[in-house]
């Protein structure tokens, strides 16, 4: 089980997150969510949690919590999938600009 530090960590973070978006405070049951909280920090860890809760807001056109906590693994596959993508073009510039410069 988590820290309970860690769990409300998680969710201000999320409260911080929703409140510069919407310029309005999320209306989240701390105590219940806290549990959801405690399953993502246990299966993923605090830190690749604030990295996901981050790229979820950049990409999510209505974010929520109860979204986020549900789609937590399909979220950290696409994010994985992205940054794949990115270091596989960066590969085939480099082999590009090698093979034009012959």
């Amino acid at each position: 089980m988590a820290d309970r530090k860690d769990r409300m960590a998680l969710l201000s973070r999320y409260n911080k997150l929703h409140l510069q978006r919407y310029e309005q405070k999320a209306n989240l049951n701390l105590n219940v969510e806290q549990w959801a909280a405690d399953g993502l920090i246990e299966s993923y860890g605090i830190s690749a949690c604030y990295d996901l809760l981050d790229f979820y807001f950049q990409v999510s056109a209505s974010p929520s919590w109860n979204v986020f906590a549900y789609k937590a693994q399909d979220l950290l596959d696409r994010k994985n999938e992205i940054q794949k993508d990115i270091k596989d073009r960066a590969e085939r510039r480099q082999k590009a600009k090698e093979w034009l410069s012959e």
